[in-house]
Parts: C-alpha cells; structure tokens; sequence
C-alpha cells in the first residue's frame, strides 16, 4: 500500500483520533500529541510530493 492511500484513509484517521481521544482522558497527552505529531509529517510529506508532482507536470504542457 502506498503512503498516498495510508494518509487519505478515513479508517486509520478515525483510530488515530480514538487512540488520540483514549490517551487524552487517561492523561497520557505525550502519546496523544506524539500521534497528532507524526500523522501531520505524513500530512505534511504527502502535501509536499503533491505539490512537487503536479508543478512537474504543468511544466510538461
């Protein structure tokens, strides 16, 4: 599977928020912010290779 399908997945968004929501009312917030942490990097490195890939093709026009 590629990174492109694991970030768009509903399914994994809505266990990291439950896993997110589960640590914040035990009051373990480092691995509730650690998860917001890393999931917005691979946010963030998606958003990046899209952009870097659709200004590659608007040069090919």
């Amino acid at each position: 599977m590629t990174l492109t399908k694991i970030v768009n997945s509903k399914l994994l968004a809505m266990l990291i928020g439950a896993w997110v929501a589960y640590c914040a009312s035990v009051g373990d917030y480092d691995g509730a912010v650690f998860l917001l942490f890393f999931y917005s990097l691979m946010l963030w490195d998606y958003g990046t290779k899209k952009a870097t890939e659709s200004d590659a093709s608007d040069g090919n026009k």
